[in-house]
């Protein structure tokens, strides 16, 4: 149990400098984001990333039309688990408080990169039977 107990504080400690180092960031910037759209961003960026590295294994290990389904929803899965985890660790750490609107935003920031990813795939499949 004093293991688990470790583990879990360094995660949270690894989290926290991850967001302490992307907030710092963003205040240099010249117009900085607000605490919502940096949830937006930030969850959508890991998202797709998350998606675009779990596709390939999945398209292997099932060789069917499905596996992008399957990648979305463990990609999906796991932005809400890490969002969770980043309001409970900033809770816990004192670096900002639990707020519900920003795990809101951060699973919205996901689903809009993820629509626009279909957007894209279903205009790739249009232009595709097109040309056929």
């Amino acid at each position: 149990m004093g293991q688990l107990r470790l583990w879990l504080y360094q995660t949270v400690a690894f989290i926290a400098r991850v967001h302490d180092t992307i907030a710092a960031y963003n205040r240099a910037l010249a117009y900085p984001f607000s605490d919502k759209e940096m949830h937006f961003i930030v969850s959508a960026a890991f998202g797709l990333l998350l998606f675009l590295l779990i596709l390939p294994l999945f398209c292997v290990l099932t060789k069917h039309g499905r596996a992008g389904i399957m990648a979305w929803i463990l990609a999906f899965m796991t932005v809400l688990f890490v969002t969770f985890a980043i309001e409970v660790g900033q809770q816990v750490t004192g670096t900002g408080g639990l707020e519900l609107e920003d795990i809101v935003y951060s699973v919205v920031g996901f689903l809009a990169v993820s629509v626009g990813v279909w957007v894209l795939y279903l205009l790739y499949l249009l232009v595709k039977w097109i040309v056929q």
